[in-house]
């Protein structure tokens, strides 16, 4: 019985934690980044990594405002690596993107149960823009 209740403080206190830290953003690979803008060149990729913890139910989303300036690569999740493995435990959601034409767009990504017909947890606008 103290296991779990150990177990469930533990997944409280990660999801706390995860809640706290989503709103930590990185962007890499070949521009410029200031705040939630970034500047980069046509044909090269970059990402944003996002902290998120899947065990919650939920996941971030992505929607591209114009697909000729940014096309959508690829998304893919990785759990904390952690010794011993802790229940509940977060990770990072990664977005690759590639600048296929001239322009500015924005990004934004949402943090939400896909299930659920409410308001995102959080939310993230980055405008990107490809010379």
């Amino acid at each position: 019985m103290k296991k779990r209740i150990l177990a469930v403080v533990v997944i409280v206190v990660a999801v706390a934690a995860v809640i706290v830290a989503l709103v930590l953003t990185r962007a890499s690979g070949g521009g410029k980044i200031t705040g939630d803008t970034f500047e980069t060149t046509v044909g090269k990729t970059f990402t944003i990594s996002l902290d998120a913890n899947a065990t919650t139910g939920y996941n971030w989303s992505q929607t591209t405002k114009d697909t000729n300036v940014v096309a959508f690569v690829d998304n893919a999740y990785v759990a904390e690596a952690r010794d011993p493995q802790v229940v509940g435990g977060g990770g990072t959601d990664t977005f690759t993107f590639k600048a296929v034409g001239k322009g500015t767009t924005t990004i934004t990504l949402a943090y939400a149960r896909p299930w659920e017909s409410v308001l995102p947890a959080q939310t993230k606008t980055i405008t990107v823009t490809a010379k």
